[in-house]
């Protein structure tokens, strides 16, 4: 049986829950065997996990990065005109006009061909399909209001969240996407193709954290990327032929998505309860802990401004934050952050640490600061070890969490202060709470 995991921005070349996840999943399978795709941004990529026996080929697909030859053969014209452009307005037709899920399978599938044949920068840079889009952006009135940088934009962007299709993968039994994005494309593609069957486990909801990405962004861009997003996560669900996921919570936006309720599977995350347990010995009394990746999605700047509050009432108070840096211009303004506020006594940025049952016991409490969660592995973890957790109200959190723990509003620096700050002060309750934690 040939297994396809597919897994974008994650594992084996960065640390987070999906990776956790995906490395368990391989490792604990020894009888099967996988192979893996990976989508990411950067050049310089190194695996951060010892890859298992078991995975017999990683597939890397680097966003951006295609060298680009002009062709402008007969063949390569006739296909652009008669095959390429068609099938693009097919895709756009499906997303903007409500088009079948049938129909824009068909599209992608052609797409695919056309991409292992040509290439996607060669197909996509080529002039006609330039005025194809500003055509058809034109024709579509609120469309028509996009800058020239933001249609430039769409069409690069577009054009590189499809890149994975232009790989010759063969032919695969299972295909197990972590993503409702544009990678599960492949897992239609190999369902149509090849009869392969489609596996989805969605561990946050994929079109709630792009919309998050377009924060700030042009009315008619975001209208036009917000309603792609969704679409593409509603293709994901009508093929899928399980899709599984961490949380109700999730669970109830898949629903609201177009899926089918019965194929959806709740699948809770789970850690090693032998690993994650209380250590004592390393307590630090006024030690706050988060392990999060540094990134705009888990808020770590809602923790920052928190501890400006945490430290004018307890001044012995102290944040370790451990952690991957997953988005640099992120983490610069989260140090400039703690320099303006002068906490550079009082907040410590610590970087990744392989053994986060160290972290979570160095800590009173423990702190999930997140804007958009599905099930944090981070939380189950520090419950594990018997710790007192103060966490944000969103995603699959408070179903984790129950009355463990303290539960604030997100991106609310002083609610969030106020839960630290009552932990820090009551011992008694510090105990309480880590033992439910640990019992839960």
């Amino acid at each position: 049986m040939k297994i396809l995991l597919i897994l974008p921005g994650t594992y084996p070349y960065r640390i987070g829950g999906v990776s956790t996840w995906a490395h368990s999943l391989i490792s604990n399978l020894k009888d099967l065997k996988f192979d893996i795709l990976s989508v990411m941004d950067g050049v310089h990529l190194t695996p951060k996990f010892s890859i298992p026996p078991n995975v017999k080929r990683v597939y890397l697909v680097k966003r951006g990065l295609s060298p680009f030859r002009n062709n402008r053969s007969h063949e390569f014209m006739r296909d652009l005109r008669e095959e390429f452009i068609p099938s693009l307005r097919l895709l756009l037709n499906y997303f903007l006009e409500t088009g079948s899920c049938e129909l824009a399978a068909k599209a992608i599938c052609k797409l695919r061909r056309l991409f292992v044949r040509y290439g996607q920068e060669m197909l996509f840079r080529s002039r006609e399909v330039w005025s194809f889009f500003k055509r058809y952006f034109s024709g579509k009135n609120w469309l028509g209001n996009m800058s020239i940088w933001e249609l430039n934009h769409s069409i690069r962007l577009l054009g590189d969240l499809l890149k994975p299709l232009e790989l010759d993968l063969g032919r695969y039994d299972v295909v197990h996407s972590a993503l409702a994005g544009f990678s599960g494309l492949i897992g239609i593609v190999q369902k149509l193709e090849y009869g392969a069957s489609y596996i989805l486990t969605e561990h946050a909801i994929y079109y709630r954290e792009r919309f998050y990405d377009m924060i700030g962004c042009g009315d008619s861009f975001r209208r036009f990327w917000s309603i792609v997003f969704r679409r593409i996560s509603e293709l994901n669900y009508c093929w899928a032929d399980e899709i599984i996921t961490v949380s109700k919570f999730n669970a109830r936006w898949q629903k609201e998505l177009g899926a089918d309720e019965n194929r959806i599977k709740i699948i809770p995350n789970g850690v090693d309860a032998n690993r994650f347990k209380p250590m004592s010995e390393v307590v630090d009394r006024w030690g706050v802990v988060s392990v999060i990746r540094i990134d705009p999605l888990k808020d770590v700047m809602n923790l920052i401004e928190a501890m400006n509050y945490v430290a004018d009432e307890i001044p012995e108070a102290r944040c370790y934050i451990y952690g991957p840096v997953t988005d640099h211009r992120y983490m610069d303004y989260c140090k400039a952050r703690v320099s303006d506020l002068r906490l550079e006594d009082h907040v410590k940025f610590m970087g990744y640490i392989s053994n986060p049952e160290v972290a979570y016991n160095r800590g009173w409490v423990v702190v999930q600061p997140s804007m958009s969660e599905g099930a944090p592995i981070a939380v189950i973890e520090a419950m594990a070890c018997g710790k007192p957790v103060v966490a944000t109200e969103v995603g699959g959190i408070p179903e984790i969490l129950g009355d463990a723990g303290i539960l604030v509003p997100p991106r609310n620096p002083k609610a969030l202060a106020r839960g630290i700050i009552k932990i820090l002060s009551d011992e008694r309750l510090a105990e309480e709470l880590g033992l439910r934690a640990r019992m839960r």
